[in-house]
């Protein structure tokens, strides 16, 4: 199981940003492809081409995470066990072990860049550094991010290695896409810890088989 601790105020919008980007994330880690040959990468490509780069990967992503809740087995499907709205509360969520451990790391790594950040912010205050020099390290923090999400990205790539049809490229793009739905909610502080369980939640917060 799954469990993000989450504070502040959380509006239907991160909700559904943070759940959906969590669970496009676990279906690329959990799914492996159950055909020797699928269609090439642009299959689903809509017939009027995206007008973006960004919008092209939204539509492939859409399209991904929509096969995957069609045709996902009942065992690797990934469900929302418990939220508890509070300040703190916390959203658990159930699906396979490797899966889930592998969002742990990507979450955690996010939500310690963060961190790490905000502690930096506050030494330079107290330096009063030069306002020329904050604009390099906005530059240096910019491509320290992107340059993790692209290695968070890369241990889902190491968990399923069969995507011959994507190019590595395009489906590292894709998964970083999908930690962009998280690091808002990470950067106001709203995830403040991600952790994996190993064991059933109670009960009475079981769906019905």
């Amino acid at each position: 199981m799954l469990r993000l601790e989450i504070e502040g105020r959380w509006e239907p919008e991160d909700f559904i940003e943070v759940l959906k980007g969590i669970e496009s994330l676990y279906y690329k880690a959990a799914l492996g492809r159950r055909f020797p040959y699928e269609p090439p990468f642009f299959w689903f490509e809509r017939s009027s081409p995206a007008f973006s780069f960004d919008e092209h990967l939204s539509l492939s992503n859409d399209w991904l995470l929509a096969q995957a809740r069609t045709t996902a087995q009942s065992y690797r499907r990934l469900r929302v066990a418990r939220i508890d709205y509070a300040s703190p509360g916390g959203i658990d969520l159930v699906g396979l072990g490797e899966a889930c451990k592998a969002l742990e790391g990507i979450i955690d790594r996010l939500i310690k860049y963060f961190t790490e950040r905000e502690l930096r912010r506050e030494r330079d205050k107290q330096a009063k550094v030069e306002t020329a020099l904050k604009e390099t390290e906005l530059e240096k923090e910019q491509e320290t991010l992107r340059a993790l999400k692209l290695e968070n990205a890369r241990t889902i790539l190491t968990l399923r290695r069969d995507f011959p049809e994507v190019p590595e490229d395009v489906l590292l793009a894709l998964i970083a896409q999908d930690q962009d739905k998280l690091i808002p909610r990470i950067a106001e502080r709203k995830i403040v810890r991600v952790r994996t369980i190993d064991s059933e939640p109670p009960e009475d917060d079981e769906v019905a088989q």
